[in-house]
């Protein structure tokens, strides 16, 4: 008796319902064919509760339902669409062009540290290539990492000063 019951009910707030619940999504999600699937979903939603006719107020479950299921549709599909965005600008950081630029600059700066002092050059090679802490460079130098630490500010100086000469 009481699965005719809420048979019954789901029947009634699905005639009642579905068309103004299909333009509510529809008006937010904007694609009818979607918002018919996101109705399907709040309905099914619906009807695997235990007593939704013991519901205080089945509609705004429905509404409410209708519009989480929405709002996650549309976080997917942003998700989704970032995803294939980052994918195409990897394709295109590959391209011939951008690759060798890339083997340009790299030569550039291996150039310039050419004209470190020696301790400097190894300091900011052991860090940056190696990725060596400044404890362990220091260690291996036989320097004080407070040296470390001033042979990566002058190398860092001396490149951004080198790459700003080069770009005028």
């Amino acid at each position: 008796m009481a699965a005719m019951n809420k048979s019954s009910f789901i029947k009634t707030m699905f005639v009642k319902y579905q068309s103004d619940l299909k333009r509510f999504v529809t008006l937010k999600f904007g694609d009818v064919d979607e918002a018919e699937d996101i109705v399907q979903d709040a309905f099914h939603n619906f009807l695997r509760t235990d007593t939704p006719e013991t519901l205080e107020n089945p509609r705004a479950y429905l509404y409410q339902t209708a519009h989480n299921l929405a709002l996650n549709r549309i976080r997917k599909r942003k998700h989704h669409e970032s995803y294939i965005a980052i994918d195409h600008n990897e394709e295109e950081s590959r391209s011939p062009e951008r690759i060798t630029a890339g083997e340009k600059d790299l030569l550039s700066v291996q150039r310039s540290l050419t004209n470190l002092p020696p301790k400097c050059h190894k300091a900011f090679v052991m860090s940056r290539v190696d990725g060596k802490s400044y404890h362990d460079i220091a260690d291996e130098l036989g320097v004080s990492v407070s040296s470390v630490e001033k042979y990566m500010m002058r190398a860092m100086n001396f490149l951004r000063e080198n790459f700003d000469e080069t770009a005028e």
